[in-house]
């Protein structure tokens, strides 16, 4: 029953409630943030070097070194894959913000880490990426050691989606990782926020690892195989049509087609005319108009590549088979200071932001490139090939600083022409320690490929196994690497073959998305050889491109 007794107590309960409730908000809301990392263990996927160990939490003990790296706090990693740091906290816990410190002393092999990425975890298996950050410190430069942090701030940086409106991560495990090069030193990560659940945390959703698979992204591509038709003294940039038919089709001992081969073709050229310039940095604008008059001329890499196509179909009792290209857009370098008038208003383009202000360089770059994209529909649309589909634009850079001052604006507006003007896929295929390998979205591109670089660097196979973990946390594909000393060098196809059993260990040989360096002529000389050991080398690559190859016994070279 409700008395007037019961009601005046009820009255000064909420009367209580009231101004009690401000004040608890209050508290939560001005609760100072501590390193919640403090003096914390912490495990490691593999431990530093034995020359600069981890003399016990060395991570967690507050204490920043000086920039000398004998100092014992500075703990050292040696090449190798990837490494993972990862902390319990042995409670949820509200996080805001992570910090790792890291030194580079170029003189002494020490480099920072390329990408440094953060990671939450609930159960300390499954992780919701927070950030990866590149960095900001170009490698090898030159001079005394410096440092950096590498650093997630959720006021700055906020959440990923669709936690938009979240203050801090609600998680126990915290998984922070960095690649490695030579030499890596960091001697403190720092992991700020509060202890139990802030207002506004929230747990992120943990993402499963998968490589970029060919769809709708890649246009329908699964195997694109790069040719270079660029300038070289010997002709090799020159393609024929009996050039191009062991690359679409596989070919038999006397060179028949017996089942098409690579799906896709990306045309791209390094070379100006004479070897005087790059189209991927010091090209100008009479060596852009240069390549697309070879490109598309009436004897035209184009047209032999159609023809290919148009002989292959027959042969194959397929003759509407299209092959689908790739084509480069240069890369307009900010060093270039005389690049050529493109507008025919008698002023000639200058890309340099210290000569005319990052505004007018940025303009007179993207001038530049939507002159050449739409030259590229221009002449596609006036040859009229039968056997061929224009399927994407490629970026030829292959490193892209993030940031509005740096290559990202020139960037977004390409992918906006290549989308909204040309209803084309974007791609790119960034070298193994490229800056924004992560950031296909950010930047804009539809389908990215990452280089191992495992076959032209003296690194470990587990290069092969470290960029394939990488592409598969960034969601994007892989590259294949050889080149013509695969047929001659005992070394090289030992590495060849490491790249084909990796597809089969690392399941991107049926998986994902993939782009094929292959120099210039190494399958047109293994399709051609009758050597039987270098004939097995296309052989090979045919199979792994089906998705049948089976795992061969790497040969150890002779001494």
């Amino acid at each position: 029953m409700f008395t007037k007794k019961n009601g005046f107590i009820l009255t000064i309960i909420a009367v209580m409630l009231f101004t009690l409730t401000p004040s608890a908000l209050a508290q939560e809301e001005t609760e100072t943030p501590r390193n919640l990392a403090a003096e914390l263990s912490y495990q490691y996927s593999a431990a530093p070097n034995e020359s600069y160990p981890d003399s016990g939490n060395e991570l967690t003990d507050g204490v920043y070194e000086p920039l000398e790296y004998v100092n014992p706090g500075w703990q050292g990693h040696l090449r190798g894959i990837t490494r993972e740091v990862v902390f319990d906290l042995q409670d949820f816990k509200s996080i805001n913000a992570i910090k790792a410190h890291f030194m580079q002393d170029s003189n002494a092999g020490i480099f920072y880490p390329v990408t440094v990425s953060m990671y939450v975890s609930d159960d300390g298996q499954n992780w919701g990426t927070l950030a990866h950050r590149n960095t900001q410190i170009p490698l090898w430069e030159p001079g005394p050691a410096t440092e950096q942090f590498y650093i997630w701030d959720a006021a700055a940086d906020g959440l990923p989606h669709p936690n938009k409106n979240a203050s801090s991560a609600y998680a126990r495990y915290v998984k922070i990782t960095f690649t490695t090069q030579t030499w890596t030193f960091l001697d403190e990560i720092e992991i700020w926020g509060m202890d139990g659940k802030a207002k506004h945390a929230v747990r992120i959703k943990p993402e499963e690892p998968a490589y970029l698979e060919p769809g709708k992204d890649t246009n329908g591509i699964r195997d694109l195989v790069l040719l270079y038709n660029g300038w070289y003294p010997n002709g090799e940039g020159i393609w024929t049509k009996d050039k191009i038919i062991p690359y679409i089709s596989y070919v038999d001992q006397q060179g028949e087609p017996t089942d098409w081969f690579y799906d896709g073709v990306l045309y791209l050229g390094l070379l100006t005319p004479g070897g005087e310039r790059n189209f991927g940095s010091t090209a100008l604008f009479e060596d852009w108009q240069w390549y697309l008059d070879t490109t598309f001329g009436a004897d035209g890499d184009m047209k032999h590549l159609n023809d290919a196509t148009a002989e292959v179909g027959q042969k194959l009792g397929d003759p509407k088979h299209r092959t689908k290209v790739v084509l480069m857009i240069p890369n307009p370098d900010t060093a270039t200071t005389d690049f050529g008038d493109v507008d025919g208003d008698g002023i000639s383009e200058n890309f340099n932001p210290d000569q005319v202000g990052a505004e007018a360089a940025l303009h007179n770059r993207q001038k530049a490139v939507s002159w050449y994209m739409d030259q590229v529909k221009q002449r596609w649309s006036a040859a009229g090939y039968s056997n061929l589909e224009l399927s994407g634009m490629y970026w030829l850079a292959e490193s892209a600083w993030l940031g509005e001052q740096f290559d990202e604006p020139l960037i977004r507006y390409t992918s906006d022409l290549v989308h909204s003007n040309h209803k084309q896929k974007f791609f790119w295929i960034p070298h193994f320690y490229a800056n924004g390998s992560f950031a296909k979205e950010q930047l804009g591109f539809d389908a990215v490929a990452l280089q191992p670089n495992h076959f032209f660097n003296e690194t470990e196979a587990t290069r092969l196994e470290d960029a394939a973990g990488l592409a598969r946390q960034y969601g994007i594909g892989v590259e294949f690497e050889t080149d013509e000393r695969m047929n001659t060098d005992q070394e090289m196809r030992k590495r060849f073959i490491e790249y084909l059993n990796g597809g089969v260990d690392y399941g991107y040989m049926t998986r994902a998305f993939k782009a094929y360096y292959q120099g210039n002529t190494s399958l047109l000389d293994s399709s051609r050889s009758s050597d039987p050991i270098v004939r097995s080398n296309y052989d090979f690559m045919y199979q792994f491109v089906k998705g049948t190859y089976v795992k061969q016994t790497v040969p150890d070279p002779v001494e």
